[in-house]
Parts: C-alpha cells; structure tokens; sequence
C-alpha cells in the first residue's frame, strides 16, 4: 500500500466520521440532543487536562502544586456556581499566585 493510498483512506474516513454527527444530528435522535450541552465543558476538560499533565509531568512537588490547585478551585467554583465561565476567572489569578509564590 502506497502511502498516497494510506493519506486518501484516511482521509475519507475522517470526512465520513465527521459528516456521520451531521446526518445523525438530522434525524432528530434523543440521545444527541441530550449530549449536545456537554461537548463544550468536555472538549474544555480534555484540554485543560492536557495541560495540566503537560506542566506537572516530572516537576518536584512544588511544581505540581499552582496548576493542581488552579484546576481544584476552578471546579470547586463551578461546582457551586454553576457558570463555566467562572473557572476561568478563578482559576487562571490561583495559578497566577501560586506560580509567582511558589517561583514556578
């Protein structure tokens, strides 16, 4: 198998992935709509996790701590507020701190 061969298939399967949420979304299944609300607050976890592991893998304790306890307060507030933005606000000025205290 060439690799042209290799880039074509999957591409082709990529697009049919992607076009399979389109159709599924045009027949007005239940189970989409009821998922629809949490593939923000998904996509934002899966990247805020990337991050997380990304700037504590391999540091010493100290170095674990402003991102860790970043991403505690978020969810703390956002558990109790209810307002994703909320994590952002709060989260982000912890890191800030800690990072500055700590000399991260």
């Amino acid at each position: 198998m060439t690799a042209a061969i290799v880039v074509l298939v999957v591409g082709l399967g990529r697009y049919l992935f992607r076009i399979s949420m389109v159709v599924l979304a045009g027949t007005e299944r239940l189970w989409i709509r009821r998922a629809t609300p949490f593939v923000v607050p998904a996509a934002f976890a899966a990247l805020a996790t990337g991050g997380i592991v990304t700037a504590v893998g391999g540091q010493p304790l100290g170095g674990m701590l402003p991102p860790l306890a970043a991403a505690a307060v978020a969810v703390a507030v956002v558990r109790r507020t209810g307002v994703p933005w909320h994590a952002i606000a709060t989260g982000m000025p912890t890191l800030w701190l800690l990072s500055g205290l700590v000399g991260h």
